[in-house]
């Protein structure tokens, strides 16, 4: 049977619906005796209610569990929408041709053995997704652990957890079934309502993508949260996330920060991009919320589902013990809020409400005696005033007897500041009075998350502020160029893999591709002997720099094939003759390309660009301070290709030089514009011309504003893509 090629992305949230609302559900290889896999998912689609009808699928058996058994999906009434599959890896195909069939739209492949085994389970695999769309289905599996929905009007447990979450508005991907047990326990624990869940196992068929499309029109779904141990297409995700997180947050785990082994790189670009930095650079464009654990991704789905978005990042903490408040305003700083600063009046205001010893500065410290009128007051004015964007509330258990009034004191206060007008700022809660994982407050009807412990508040809403900083900003637009020639760098590129393989471009070579996208590269001329660069430094006027040209030995400086500040004759003469003498010794076999000569760029910021090539996000652009400073201090940061204008603006902002780009101590600032369009000029480049496995420029030297910029050295690796 022929590949089909899965939906388009309009028709993915349509067809999935068979999933999450069938109308009547079978359970392929229930045993009728000793319970397996089958018996246990049609148990939980039983407990948990599920309000249509179950049809468990035997050929040995009449009846099941009180129900009707039939010997297969055919013989089952019509309207069977979506089918359960429990049985052994070489049934799994002839179960699928039954549902085919009997017109069932969707199948949960929960069977294991396919591609997680190696190439004889691939092969399986391939040949059972060939059979699932040639039959216009789509398929959840194989190898998982099965989906729910908790919608009370559906009820669906397909799937063989024993828990069945409360119904809510977040929804839950898992790309490990053992995991995804254990996430619904702790969303069960934190008291966190779902949407839907779905194990995806394999992901042969429906990946986290295609559930992304699907929650984006689910008008029951707020908020989305992905356990990610691999990417099937980076870049679909990146398009969907950039869009979907406009509207609806996603919260990601993705695994995997730290695989064994290392990138063998020939530049700075390659070995700085360490494993996680393509999932880091692709969640900071598009909006991603990136949680470090599980427990995290679930502080902050909390405040994204329970709370307001803040609109700025000045945070006000009310405590009744000064070591959790102090605590909490190390943790803005390290999370990327500000401790507001209060006005005069709002410091009186709260004086009012305090006890003498309190202090009505920020952390607002009501001292260990505050009472639950104290708490009420202070909360509804801290909550109403005009220099805070969010509201931390830290309550430490000093007399348990007085716990229940100071708790309904501090929901009082809540309702007061909302009353007051204070609508938009979200209020966490660090409750340290109760055992275990504290439990939220609920404010007439609003849920206010809480947290053991002040850092988690502090570090769920650093992520969430940035979040709302992200989706407040404009969308970035890519820009077009009408001076590049892409299809004459692209023929360079390939003319020289034809030629020669995989390697790096002569000097010649990279100057054609640099000039074909109007990059900027600094004036220089080829000198083969010791005389000629004597007098070419007299022509170019001194003082020169004199540099190898060779494609072998990339990291020249480390080799003394690079001389700066010649200042004559003499001096131009021997360095080439040094040079030259370099280059007999580090690669006799390779021809001696020359020596470049080119002026000395006085002043300006030196910086480095460059691009190397991931095989599954694509190319990774890469900017920071250029010169012994990308090896000394690695101040570098990437992007995921294409690059949009705002993206190139925070790659620029986001280096811990950028000081020095804004002019420091008397040094000139850069040329920021000009930075920004050689960024924007390199992600065409990469985009256009993906022969290009490696690039660096370093240095680019950025000269004061409206002075433009300089490469003064180039490298271009290329091969196949």
């Amino acid at each position: 049977m022929p590949a089909v090629a899965a939906p388009p992305p309009e028709l993915t949230a349509v067809s999935l619906h068979p999933l999450f609302r069938p109308r009547a559900v079978a359970v392929v290889g229930v045993s009728q005796g000793r319970p397996n896999i089958g018996r246990r998912i049609l148990d939980q689609l039983m407990s948990a209610g599920f309000t249509g009808p179950i049809y468990p699928i035997n050929p040995r058996a009449t009846e099941i569990a009180g129900l009707r058994a039939f010997a297969s999906v055919r013989d089952a009434p019509p309207g069977v929408d979506l089918a359960v599959i429990a049985v052994p890896p070489a049934a799994v195909g002839g179960a699928v041709d039954d549902c085919a069939a009997a017109g069932v739209k969707a199948v949960v492949v929960i069977t294991a053995g396919f591609a997680e085994l190696g190439s004889e389970g691939r092969a399986l695999q391939t040949h059972l997704l060939e059979k699932v769309r040639g039959y216009g289905m789509r398929m959840v599996g194989p190898n998982c652990m099965g989906l729910l929905n908790a919608d009370p009007l559906v009820r669906l447990n397909a799937s063989f957890s024993q828990i069945f979450p409360l119904s809510g508005s977040i929804a839950l991907s898992s790309q490990s079934g053992a995991l995804g047990l254990a996430i619904l326990e702790l969303a069960v624990e934190r008291q966190l309502g779902l949407s839907t869940f779905v194990s995806v196992g394999n992901k042969a068929d429906i990946s986290g993508n295609d559930l992304l499309e699907y929650w984006e029109a689910d008008a029951s779904t707020r908020v989305i949260l992905l356990y990610l141990e691999s990417f099937g297409n980076p870049r679909r995700f990146a398009s969907l996330a950039r869009r979907i997180g406009r509207s609806k947050p996603i919260v990601v785990v993705k695994a995997g920060r730290t695989r064994a082994g290392s990138r063998a790189a020939g530049s700075h670009t390659a070995a700085l991009a360490a494993n996680d930095v393509a999932v880091d650079a692709l969640f900071r464009q598009t909006g991603v919320i990136r949680a470090d654990t599980i427990d995290e991704m679930f502080d902050i789905a909390a405040c994204l589902n329970d709370q307001p978005l803040p609109r700025g990042r000045r945070v006000t903490i009310v405590t009744n013990a000064g070591g959790p408040g102090i605590l909490a305003a190390d943790a803005c700083d390290a999370a990327g809020l500000t401790v507001a600063e209060f006005s005069e009046k709002t410091r009186a205001r709260l004086a009012a409400c305090l006890p003498p010893m309190a202090s009505a500065s920020n952390p607002i410290d009501m001292v260990a005696s505050a009472g639950p009128k104290e708490f009420r007051d202070t909360i509804e004015g801290a909550l109403a005033a005009e220099e805070t964007d969010a509201l931390i509330i830290l309550f430490t258990s000093i007399d348990r007897i007085r716990c229940d009034e100071i708790l309904q004191a501090i929901r009082d206060g809540i309702a007061a500041g909302r009353r007051a007008g204070a609508t938009g700022k979200p209020v966490l809660a660090c409750i340290m009075a109760q055992p275990g994982h504290p439990a939220s407050l609920n404010v007439n009807g609003e849920v206010v998350p809480a947290f053991a412990f002040p850092e988690n508040a502090v570090r769920a809403l650093g992520k969430v502020a940035a979040y709302s900083s992200w989706r407040a900003e404009p969308s970035g637009s890519i820009p077009q160029f009408a001076d590049v020639r892409a299809s004459d760098a692209r023929g360079v590129c390939r003319a020289a893999i034809e030629a020669r393989g995989e390697g790096w471009l002569t000097d010649a070579e990279m100057r054609r591709v640099a000039t074909a996208f109007g990059l900027p590269l600094a004036a220089g001329s080829i000198a083969r002997s010791p005389d000629e660069a004597a007098a070419l430094a007299a022509t170019i006027g001194f003082p020169v720099a004199a540099k190898l040209l060779s494609r072998r030995i990339q990291h020249k400086t480390d080799v003394g094939a690079v001389r700066l500040n010649l200042t004559g004759a003499a001096e131009v003469r021997a360095a080439h003759a040094d040079i030259a003498a370099v280059a007999r010794r580090m690669a006799p076999d390779d021809p001696f390309e020359g020596v470049l000569i080119q002026p000395m760029i006085a002043g300006g910021v030196e910086t480095m660009m460059g691009v190397v090539h991931d095989r599954a996000f694509g190319p990774l652009i890469a900017f920071g301070l250029g010169g012994i400073h990308v090896e000394i201090l690695g101040d570098v940061r990437f992007r995921v290709a294409p690059l949009t204008d705002r993206d190139v603006d925070e790659l620029l902002h986001e280096i811990k030089g950028f000081r020095l780009l804004q002019g420091y101590r008397g040094h000139p600032a850069a040329d920021l514009g000009a930075l920004a369009d050689v960024l924007l000029r390199l992600s065409r480049l990469a985009e256009d011309v993906p022969e290009i496995l490696e690039l660096d420029f370093n240095p680019v030297v950025a000269m004061p504003p409206g002075r433009g910029c300089r490469i003064l050295d180039a490298r271009i690796k290329v091969g196949h893509p």
